[in-house]
């Protein structure tokens, strides 16, 4: 009998997309080479304007390449009893004991589960007490080298099961965590199996009205409900650090979870596929957690992503630019992962470079700059098209680009430490404040009225008939990053006005974790919580 191998089922598409694909994929080069051909390269902006435009293409042709077949696996739930060891590994830090307390019982509630183990970085009184009135193990450590990575190595040093199960310290998991996952390790190979990051405060900073609901959309809907399944077909589905089971023979081989990035979890991921392991991503929520409350929380983890991203692909020797093992398609996969995180440079470009042009009056091509303009366009929608399409509704117009230019900042804020060297190890406060700091938000507002004061500018120019054709063109493109970043700032001004009481603030530790079970049983969607629950606050 031939040994189990993971079954992928590949989802039908409509028939038009692969048409797409075959002509997005014959008009970037032609594109490419004309660009090419009419750089002007007599002012300093030309060439930029051209890297820009480059850069854009390449990683529309990524993305798209990445996401081209979207793919399941068969599922392959354990119905007996489960005899196999699996632990269940939870870090923290500085979560507080109400965010920490539901996901330990969560743990220990998980059908086949055999322990519990409770990673303290820095050995604090409550959580040793909670832990032995759950009937949790607790290993604290007194150093905190290496951040979350190292603190799960710390753990791996007193487990010997075969398969470990790590948690956020505020992602609650399922009863039927292991039952979900567990099957699926009879592949051999197979060393990871990751679950969607699923959050139930759907009231939060990263969530948006869609459909008529709120909440109804999410700012990492494209990565978990797009991207992540995609990834199946070509073996580089990614584990994200929580909500994932892993084989403890394939960590030992990789070095245990890899500690010199402040992004552990897509390393890990790497040198796991790297020394030809296979992961699984199934799209099927297996635990619930905290999204981000506020601005400050938003920036400092996307600038931490920015951070360890570039690093592992600039400095690292664990790059995929250069490391051994991996195919070409979970190369570019993860090329494509850590190359968007040069996006915020390249958005400032796009400020840049129409600035530029209407002070000198001087294009960035030669040639008849309507042509460009045009071909510009053309180009531009064609790629926005493709992304809607291959997003296969996952992709908002409005939310995904608004956040996208968000994203500026932080990613701007990460390149000198990645360049340079700084690894920020940071953990994400649970349970803040909805306010964030002042001068964040005047940042933000700062961006913002430049990018107005740019596009004031093109339409002085254009409304004087001065440099027209260029005006015109800078005009247009200005005009839609602005729309973008206003509707950022207005949401981010709306969420820190609107007084909305969360759900579960009132909830202790174990009436939380039975709603979330409740709240996430058959025919439920996927955040745990249904948003007529949340409480408004009178004015």
């Amino acid at each position: 009998m031939s040994p189990y191998r993971v079954e992928q089922v590949t989802d039908r598409d409509p028939p038009y997309l692969p048409v797409l694909f075959v002509i997005f994929m014959i008009l970037v080069p032609v594109f490419a080479v004309w660009r090419t051909a009419v750089v002007n390269w007599g002012v300093w902006y030309g060439p930029l304007a051209w890297a820009a435009e480059m850069f854009a293409a390449a990683t529309t042709v990524m993305f798209v390449l990445s996401l081209r077949r979207r793919t399941r696996p068969v599922p392959r739930p354990v119905t007996a009893p489960v005899t196999r060891t699996v632990d269940i590994l939870v870090p923290t830090v500085n979560e507080p004991l109400p965010v920490l307390e539901p996901t330990v019982i969560g743990a220990l509630r998980v059908r086949g589960v055999r322990d519990v183990i409770v990673l303290d970085d820095g050995d604090r009184p409550e959580i040793r007490a909670m832990a032995a009135r759950l009937g949790a193990r607790y290993l604290p450590r007194t150093t905190s080298e290496g951040a979350k990575a190292g603190n799960l190595n710390h753990g791996l040093t007193v487990t010997d099961a075969e398969f470990v199960v790590t948690l956020d310290a505020d992602h609650i998991p399922l009863p039927e965590f292991i039952e979900q996952t567990l099957g699926y390790f009879d592949d051999p190979r197979v060393a990871v199996v990751q679950s969607p990051q699923s959050f139930y405060n759907t009231e939060s900073f990263t969530f948006r009205r869609r459909g008529g609901v709120d909440g109804g959309w999410h700012e990492q809907e494209m990565f978990y409900g797009g991207v992540q399944p995609t990834k199946n077909s070509a073996n580089s589905a990614i584990y994200t650090g929580t909500s994932a089971m892993l084989r403890r023979s394939a960590l030992d081989t990789a070095g245990g979870f890899a500690e010199e990035t402040s992004t552990e979890d897509i390393h890990t991921s790497l040198r796991l596929h790297a020394r030809g392991w296979r992961s699984v991503y199934l799209e099927q929520p297996l635990a619930y957690g905290l999204e981000v409350d506020n601005l400050r929380q938003y920036y400092g983890t996307r600038r931490r992503w920015a951070i360890g991203s570039l690093h592992l692909l600039l400095r690292h020797p664990d790059s995929p630019l250069w490391v051994r093992g991996l195919t070409w398609r979970q190369r570019l996969n993860y090329l494509s992962a850590m190359a968007a995180h040069f996006q915020g440079l390249n958005r400032l470009l796009y400020l840049v470079v129409p600035v530029a042009a209407l002070t000198t009056g001087v294009a960035p091509v030669r040639g008849p700059y309507a042509v460009y303009g045009f071909a510009f366009l053309a180009f531009t929608i064609l790629s926005l098209v493709i992304v809607v399409r291959f997003g296969r509704g996952h992709y908002h117009m409005l939310h995904s680009e608004a956040f996208a230019v968000a994203d500026t900042l932080p990613m701007l804020a990460a390149l000198p430490a990645a360049l340079f060297g700084e690894r920020q190890f940071g953990v994400t406060e649970k349970r803040a404040r909805r306010t964030t700091d002042a001068r964040l938000k005047w940042a933000y507002r700062v961006f913002a009225l430049v990018e107005v004061g740019a596009l004031g500018f093109a339409l002085t120019r254009l409304a004087r008939g001065e440099h027209v054709v260029i005006a015109a063109w800078s005009a247009a493109f200005l005009a839609l990053s602005v729309g973008y970043m206003l509707s950022f700032v207005a949401g981010m001004e709306s969420y820190e006005r609107r007084p909305v009481v969360p759900w579960f603030t009132h909830l202790d530790p174990e009436q939380l974790y039975r709603r979330i079970v409740a709240g996430a049983g058959p025919g439920s969607r996927d955040t745990a919580v249904d948003p007529a629950d949340r409480q408004r606050v009178p004015a």
